[in-house]
């Protein structure tokens, strides 16, 4: 769950590359994958060396806080424009190294939070929580890419960072249960 909730995002910038007719290679979808698991593992170490310091009971009210935090701002980032009035657009350029380098650090910054907040609870997570991110990413991306606009957004439309923030959420409420 974390992996796909995570990775939301990606779907929707496949769609964005799927919409221009634009095909995302594999070199292109691994950059941005690979920079995706090095954040992770960022975050799971991280979470992993802190849950070394408090108790089960406090890394899960931690855990929750940063997992219920990340979701909070993926809804909020995202649905701020009905406060604003208007939605930033995806611009879709040229596939370049430097575009998935770039894609790759902005897509990335919510796995190290991820990781984080799910290996401070249970420490021996943090390789599958690294490798689902890394893998939902790469395959959400993919999916968005192919599938466009045809299908995903009839499916989740709008609404996929609404629901990627609920999975968040929903997971941050299961940690102090």
């Amino acid at each position: 769950m974390i992996g796909i909730s995570t990775n939301l995002d990606n779907t929707s910038v496949g769609i964005a590359y799927g919409l221009k007719n634009t095909h995302i290679p594999f070199w292109f979808n691994m950059i941005v994958n690979s920079i995706g698991f090095c954040f992770a593992l960022i975050g799971a170490y991280s979470g992993s060396m802190i849950s070394q310091f408090i108790s089960p009971r406090e890394a899960g009210i931690l855990s929750c806080c940063v997992l219920f935090g990340i979701g909070i701002f993926i809804i909020y980032s995202e649905y701020c424009f009905l406060v604003c009035g208007n939605k930033l657009e995806v611009k879709v350029g040229k596939i370049g190294i430097r575009q998935a380098i770039f894609l790759g650090f902005a897509l990335s910054f919510t796995n190290i939070a991820s990781g984080f907040g799910l290996t401070v609870i249970n420490e021996s997570m943090i390789w599958l929580t690294i490798i689902s991110i890394t893998i939902w990413g790469y395959i959400a991306i993919w999916f968005g890419n192919v599938v466009g606009n045809r299908i995903v957004t009839k499916i989740l439309g709008k609404y996929s960072s609404l629901i990627g923030g609920l999975i968040l959420i929903t997971l941050a409420l299961k940690q102090i249960l």
